[in-house]
Parts: C-alpha cells; structure tokens; sequence
C-alpha cells in the first residue's frame, strides 16, 4: 500500500451505497465538510424539500430517467403483490425503475426521490432505524444496500426475509438490478433496463470520447477548513470504472480501496490535474469553485488549483449507484473537460 493514500476500511453505509449514498461510506452520520457523506444519507436535513429531477449536462444526450419514467415489459405487468421495505436512496430507485414504486411500503428519511416517495412511511436511517416501525409495516422482504450488518442484526429477530444488494461498482448496479428483478417478478424488466443504462453509458462514452485526458482526484464531499484528510474515490468504486471509460486517470495507486480517506501530503505530491468535489445541496460550498479554491489554496502548491480546476458538482444523486448513475457519468465528464 502506498503509504501517503492512506485507506480506511469501508465502513457500514447509512444508505447504501450511493454511496443509505452517504449511501456508501459512513457508519454513523457525518459532516460532509470533514467526511465523506454517507450515501444513504446525502447531508441533507429530513425537511430538506424531494430531489428535483435532474438535468443532464448535455441535453442532447437524452438520458431518459427511469426512475421518474419506468419501462415495464408488458408480459410482467401487473407486479407480484410482494410488499418492499427499501433502505437506501439507491435502492428505492432501482424499485421504481422497476415499476415496483406501488410495492414500496416504507423508505429512509433519505429516500427523496423520485417526487412524491416522501409520502411512504419512514423508518429512519440505517443507524437509527426502528425495528418497531419495521415490523409494523409488515414487508414480505427487507432490501439493504451491501452488507448494513448492523441493520441486519437488529432486523434479525423480527424474522423478516432480508435481501442484501450490493453498491460499489457499475457491474453491482448490474447485478442488483438484476436481482431485484428476479425477487419481484420482473427479470425481463431488469434486463431491459440494464440494457437501456448499458447504452446510455455508451453514449455518453461517445460524446466525451474525444478531448484532454486529466489524472483527477474525487472527493466524495468538500475539503474541511481547516484542511483535514479527505475521503475519495478510488479504484473499484463506480465513479473509476466511469471516468476511467473515457481515459481520465485517478491519481489514487490501484491497490487503494474504493473508497477511504488519503492524505494530505498524498494529494501534494501525486498533484492532481482536476480535483472534484461532491457537494450534496450546495451549503458547503455555496460560491461553488471559487469556495473549494481557496480551500484547497491551504493544502500546497497544486496545478489543479493554479489552473483554477477544482470543480464543485452539486446534487445528492451523485452520490448514488442507481438508475440515475449516467447522469452522474456525464455530470463528471462535462467538469473535466478543458
């Protein structure tokens, strides 16, 4: 291991993944200013308003939302009657991709999305969440993203079926889609839709094929001031296996895990082309670069931050290995171009 990334191991996630976001990362809620955000828990506060629907970097690309407009194969139609608790954003996207939005009987505080889910019961978060409110919502099967052991344990008892789904790379996505398709009934429905994100993914490889390549750092949330070791992306997680399609570089060695903190030392001397950051709603860094330059000015003589590339991409879906990932995909291509 190269002794300037320093990795961590990868904690249970409030969401999921994306990475609940942060669904990915976090085994407790933490300040994105310091911490990766959890990606079952963008940073946003429970009144925080439902997700607005997003809008791809490149309109032309018509990236159709499948979590907002779900493609169901008619031979599949009506659903299973299966009731389904979703732990995370991510999953409860994958549900309703699926067309199994009506199965849906409860959902985390961080299920925002698509518009109107708010109106299922919540059970909390991943950390927080209530064994009572579970089991009065009666599900026929629980689905967590990755493995949520602590999640699992306390839901033990109530001898519910539990269904783990996994969310770190494009090929989970994959995978999980997949398998949600065949516990609901819908496998022709699934294979459609990893057929449909399958070609999205081709064309947004397509648009941005030509250009710049950069070697980029990722942060899965905005740099702390005073600077602190941030928590990245790395090799494995879905973000590499995105930008890595169209020939950007992530600065972290191979052998760092796909996501964990690195040091600051780190950062000075792999020096970065670009430097991303993810700022869920835009409170961190509310002046967008201009804000993350200056924070990052405190680290060391960078080029990203000579050249002015530090790029803040707002949005908590960003956070989130879903239906919604190319938008995410043409999101980090459009900030890494020239």
């Amino acid at each position: 291991m190269n002794r300037g990334a320093r990795s961590v191991r990868r904690p249970e996630r409030l969401l999921l993944s994306a990475l609940g976001a942060a669904w990915l990362l976090c085994a407790c809620e933490r300040s994105p200013s310091s911490e990766a955000p959890d990606k079952t828990a963008p940073t946003t506060s429970p009144t925080t308003q439902p997700a607005a629907r997003p809008t791809p970097a490149d309109p032309a690309l018509r990236l159709r939302d499948y979590v907002a407009e779900p493609d169901i194969r008619d031979e599949e139609a009506p659903a299973s009657a299966l009731r389904i608790l979703s732990t995370g954003p991510n999953i409860t996207e994958i549900c309703c991709a699926l067309g199994l939005r009506d199965r849906l009987v409860g959902r985390t505080r961080y299920c925002d999305y698509p518009p109107g889910i708010e109106a299922l019961p919540s059970i909390g978060a991943l950390t927080d969440a209530s064994a009572e409110r579970v089991a009065g919502l009666r599900p026929d099967v629980v689905l967590v993203p990755g493995e949520s052991r602590e999640l699992v344990h306390r839901l033990r008892p109530l001898g519910v079926r539990i269904e783990s789904l996994a969310d770190t790379s494009l090929n989970d996505l994959y995978a999980s889609i997949s398998q949600l398709g065949e516990i609901a009934g819908r496998p022709r429905t699934a294979a459609a839709l990893i057929e449909a994100l399958r070609g999205q993914h081709e064309r947004v490889t397509r648009r941005y094929a030509e250009g710049r390549r950069v070697r980029y750092l990722l942060v899965t949330g905005t740099l702390a001031e005073p600077p602190t070791p941030p928590f990245v992306a790395g090799p494995g997680s879905f973000y590499d296996a995105l930008l890595s399609g169209v020939g950007h570089q992530n600065v972290l060695p191979p052998d760092h895990r796909a996501f964990g903190s690195v040091s600051l030392e780190f950062v000075v001397r792999a020096d970065p082309d670009v430097i991303i950051e993810l700022d869920p709603d835009g409170r961190m860094r509310p002046q967008g670069s201009a804000d993350a330059l200056r924070a990052w000015g405190r680290v060391g003589s960078l080029r990203a931050v000579h050249e002015g590339r530090v790029v803040v991409l707002r949005g908590p879906e960003h956070y989130l290995i879903g239906p919604r990932v190319m938008y995410t995909y043409a999101a980090l291509c459009e900030a890494l171009r020239e």
